[in-house]
């Protein structure tokens, strides 16, 4: 750390807080010792690291139990997103992403208004749980990252720095610190413990995106790919040239796939320049890609109450959706693959951009990072997925689903219709920090199980590797394993609601009957976001098996938390496990 700037106060105000665990054992102030944050209040600043400058804030409670919530936020798209997609992904509303003026956006879109992700420190996922913590007596910390996107080494680097601040007299009476966050975050904690395992006690990853950029990036490729194939042949989808070139590549895609998205939405039948129906070429994306058909408006379950009494001609005339559970999955579809489509979009941008950085990839050379020359795109379907959507395909045409899997299996070994890989950009992008699957420290896993952004076998995947090992192992067979994974789901199986005699659905009555649980990316109730902590707690003290267990069953009786102990979530779909 090169300098520690002089932190100002503030009167501790909860609405903009963001939350942060991490345990450090208590440390002797150092020579260079900072005035402590007092008690009730807020404390904001800046650190420098090498990696350049981070913000912090440190919110105290009106009584500190010696225990500080090191938090690490999630993913900030870095680039400038137009206005006209930003509101639809509600960027304009986020207080972490800052309104920007991009002058040659004026003239594609007719405004320079744009929103990127900001330095803000948070020191909780929400400002109902920030003062739950507070209640109870935690002090919480987080910070700003000195850049924004794939940030991983940049959020590590924060998280050391804030750990170095608060143990130099930051915060009086440190018992321990613990590390959690969310999504990139949830990363970013695995990765810090594993750096930095003397000085934090315990973690609480939430959907982290813990099986690297590879895998998540390979989500987005079989989408933008599908899309490319039965949508438009113009998407240009991987490797974008550098700089301003680049940025005006993928904000080309971006607009494209939001023009294309409102098209569909004002009329399901749209077929594309290709010949596919847009919706369901969409939805067929989705499903390879191991998207949930389940969103924050649709279970994937219910249909329109209004045809009991119209009758499902009528219904069907007169625009009323959805008609069936099929129809009902393929509209939760288009609302997930949306977000991820952005996100896959801008953030490959940003992460081929480090990898040409890394690899002095020249401006020419090729900077794709996720190979899907081999894919056999039709093996990425379960049978249980083909028996069930068979049907909602094959009722707009006969043969309709295996025409679009031939189609998109017939280039299959080319690489000019495809995108191979360049080395280079692949080492570049496995060697930026990660997380090893290794048990170090107590650990308590939390998962939206249908997440789009983020697929909850994210964490599955990590947790049953990271039980293998011999260390957990060996914890296991003395019934000491302090690592447990929960997984939330909707309050209600069935919570798409209707505005009497409406033809869609209303979003905000369907957010309010799901209870803020189980659908939608990082979404967990304060009570959910509290006992997970809680329950970390306990398993960090628990000395005997019978405590270890009552420690976990906190947030098994939790509402909303599955309490099916076996309980497995879709296995993380692999590209190029496909190839033949």
């Amino acid at each position: 750390m090169k300098k520690i700037k002089t932190p100002r106060r503030l009167i501790a105000v909860v609405a903009s807080l963001g939350l942060a665990l991490v345990a450090v054992p208590t440390v002797a102030p150092a020579a260079n010792a900072v005035d402590a944050c007092g008690l009730g209040e807020t404390c904001t600043g800046a650190l420098s690291g090498s990696l350049g400058d981070t913000s912090y804030q440190i919110s105290m409670p009106a009584k500190f139990n010696g225990t500080v919530l090191l938090y690490s936020h999630g993913y900030r798209i870095a680039d400038p997103v137009p206005a006209i997609v930003a509101t639809q992904l509600l960027l304009d509303k986020d207080p972490n992403y800052s309104q920007v003026s991009v002058p040659e956006l004026a003239a594609v879109v007719g405004s320079p208004v744009a929103y990127a992700g900001n330095n803000n420190p948070q020191v909780a996922p929400t400002a109902a749980t920030a003062a739950a913590l507070l209640e109870q007596g935690y002090a919480l910390a987080g910070a700003g990252y000195a850049r924004q996107g794939w940030a991983v080494a940049e959020g590590v680097q924060a998280g050391e720095l804030l750990i170095t601040h608060i143990n130099s007299g930051a915060i009086a009476g440190v018992d321990e610190i613990v590390a959690w966050g969310d999504s990139l975050g949830g990363l970013v904690t695995q990765t810090l413990v594993q750096e930095n395992p003397g000085k934090i006690a315990g973690t609480l990853p939430m959907c982290g995106v813990l099986e690297g950029p590879e895998q998540i990036f390979s989500s987005a490729m079989t989408i933008l790919y599908t899309w490319k194939t039965l949508v438009d042949p113009s998407l240009k989808v991987a490797n974008y040239a550098p700089g301003r070139a680049g940025y005006a590549q993928a904000i080309g895609d971006l607009l494209k796939v939001a023009q294309t998205f409102a098209q569909a939405q004002a009329d399901p039948r749209a077929v594309s320049s290709v010949g596919f129906p847009i919706a369901l070429s969409n939805f067929l994306a989705g499903l390879m890609a191991g998207l949930p058909t389940k969103s924050l408006t649709y279970d994937g379950i219910s249909v329109n109450p209004e045809l009991a009494t119209l009758g499902l001609v009528d219904a069907a005339t007169q625009g009323y959706a959805p008609l069936s559970a099929g129809q009902n999955s393929a509209s939760a579809m288009a609302e997930n693959v949306f977000q991820v489509m952005a996100l896959g979009i801008m953030g490959r941008f940003n992460l081929e951009q480090i990898a040409r950085e890394l690899a002095s990839i020249p401006a020419d050379g090729n900077a794709n990072f996720n190979d899907n020359v081999p894919v056999v795109y039709s093996d990425l379907l379960t049978i249980e997925q083909r028996r069930e959507f068979e049907d909602t395909f094959n009722t707009i045409r006969p043969g309709l689903f295996d025409l679009m899997l031939g189609t998109l299996d017939q280039s299959v070994g080319s690489e000019t219709a495809r995108f191979p890989a360049n080395p280079a950009a692949v080492a570049a992008v496995r060697g930026l920090p990660s997380a090893e699957p290794t048990y170090r420290k107590p650990a308590v896993f939390m998962t939206t199980t249908y997440d789009p952004v983020v697929p909850s076998g994210n964490t599955y995947s990590f947790f049953e590797d990271m039980t293998s090992t011999k260390a957990a192992q060996r914890a296991e067979s003395r019934g000491m394993l302090k690592a447990a994974q929960f997984y939330t789901l909707p309050l209600k199986a069935e919570y798409t609601t209707f505005e009497p005699g409406a033809k869609s659905p209303s979003r905000a009555l369907s957010i309010i009957a799901a209870g803020g649980s189980g659908v939608g990316h990082c979404t967990f109730t304060s009570a959910q976001h509290s006992n997970g902590v809680k329950a970390l707690m306990a398993m960090i003290d628990a000395k005997t098996p019978k405590a270890l267990a009552a420690a976990k069953r906190t947030v098994y009786r939790t509402p909303g938390v599955s309490r099916d102990r076996l309980f497995a979530p879709p296995p993380l779909k692999r590209p190029l496990a496909t190839a033949r």
